[in-house]
């Protein structure tokens, strides 16, 4: 299976630096007009299947992305961590590095812990690396979505950091697994 990863386009909260988790939030103008231009690289890919969180910002880049030319399979076990009591706070005020240490796993602040969000990415993972293995598949997702989706492939490291990895809005990031 090639895997293709894309963050959801740009939102007036990435602009600002502030935590979305969860909240649902539309793509700016800047996010749409920058997920345009990736229409042509989309196509060029050969998708087989499309799979997005749910939360409207992916469905929204999703959508444009592929020029409604995909049915867009949703994929709750793919929204954005939770954020718990940061979520609207600035990123810079959020332990990031404790926050994503796999052996510290905190539940600080109702933030879902790392070790559950690992688990339902690896579960969606090894669903779809069956169901769709020799095929091409476009996911649309979140920054702590893709960050966990290179762990669980990559294996997470010795020291437990996983925030080393950080992936700009509307970047496609391939694997093949």
């Amino acid at each position: 299976m090639i895997l293709y990863l894309v963050r959801h386009g740009q939102t007036e909260k990435n602009k600002y630096g502030l935590v979305q988790g969860q909240t649902e939030t539309d793509l700016s103008v800047e996010g749409i007009e920058d997920a345009k231009k990736l229409q042509e690289l989309v196509s060029s890919l050969n998708i087989d299947v499309v799979i997005s969180s749910p939360l409207r910002r992916a469905r929204q880049t999703a959508k444009i992305i592929t020029n409604n030319k995909y049915p867009i399979n949703i994929d709750d076990r793919i929204i954005e961590r939770d954020w718990g009591f940061c979520e609207g706070a600035n990123i810079n005020d959020v332990d990031t590095v404790k926050c994503w240490n796999f052996y510290i796993n905190t539940s600080e602040n109702k933030i879902e812990c790392v070790q559950d969000f690992m688990k339902r990415i690896n579960e969606f993972i090894e669903e779809i690396r069956i169901k769709y293995k020799d095929k091409k598949v476009l996911v649309v997702t979140h920054s702590a979505v893709l960050r966990a989706i290179h762990y669980a492939i990559n294996g997470i490291p010795e020291d437990g950091d996983m925030s080393k990895i950080d992936i700009p809005n509307l970047r496609i990031v391939e694997y093949k697994i």
